[in-house]
């Protein structure tokens, strides 16, 4: 559903069929234009990305296309889904997590996508992680690239990590990893400022956690 607190119009449904537990994403171009992003639930219950656009300020909403066609088959919600922004040429940026076969195992990993016009995106990137990568979160920096965090899960514990990326003018990106020194957590998210960005993210067990802040350069 799609609702604005600025008018007495009821809630509008979007599409049915939405992977329930994972976050959905939004985000905003040229006035008027609204930009959604969620896991869906496709037939054969493969759970991939679908993306929504609307022109009008939320008023009429464009058919959903798939993102991209990952055939991540779950008999289950996986808690984890897609993160947003809009560039200031209108290019749409996604990242998400699914699951890659790979070694004879199934890893979950992070991938990148672009879109030029919200109709069709460019084949997925992977981004560069280790382990099982979660929770991926997107900022903008006012030059164009591309900031990332997510947590990684291996050797018993889960890391914070950033990275950050540069879409060339063809859409094509490149990704580096950067793991947070020592730094143990889930639940990142990242922001833009004049001169880097600012990390934060849950620490610490359950009955004593914290909210720990860095800054990025």
């Amino acid at each position: 559903y799609f609702d604005t607190v600025t008018d007495a119009a009821a809630p509008k449904a979007i599409t049915p069929g939405v992977c329930y537990c994972c976050k959905t994403a939004i985000a905003f171009g040229k006035p008027g234009q609204i930009f959604l992003a969620w896991r869906h639930v496709y037939p054969g219950n493969f759970r991939d990305m679908a993306f929504t656009a609307s022109s009008d300020g939320g008023r009429t909403f464009m058919s959903p296309v798939r993102v991209s066609q990952d055939n991540w088959m779950l008999e289950g919600c996986p808690d984890d889904g897609p993160a947003m922004k809009v560039d200031a040429s209108g290019r749409i940026h996604i990242v998400w997590p699914a699951v890659v076969a790979e070694k004879g195992t199934q890893t979950k990993a992070l991938f990148y996508a672009m879109s030029a016009d919200g109709r069709s995106f460019q084949p997925r990137v992977r981004i560069p992680t280790e382990g099982q990568a979660n929770h991926p979160q997107l900022a903008l920096a006012a030059n164009g690239t591309l900031l990332l965090a997510w947590d990684e899960a291996g050797g018993g514990s889960r890391r914070i990590v950033t990275g950050r990326g540069q879409a060339d003018a063809a859409g094509k990106a490149t990704f580096t990893r950067t793991p947070l020194a020592g730094e143990v957590g889930v639940y990142p998210v990242i922001a833009a400022t004049a001169s880097g960005a600012l990390a934060a993210w849950t620490a610490g067990p359950p009955d004593s956690s914290a909210i720990k802040v860095v800054r990025v350069n």
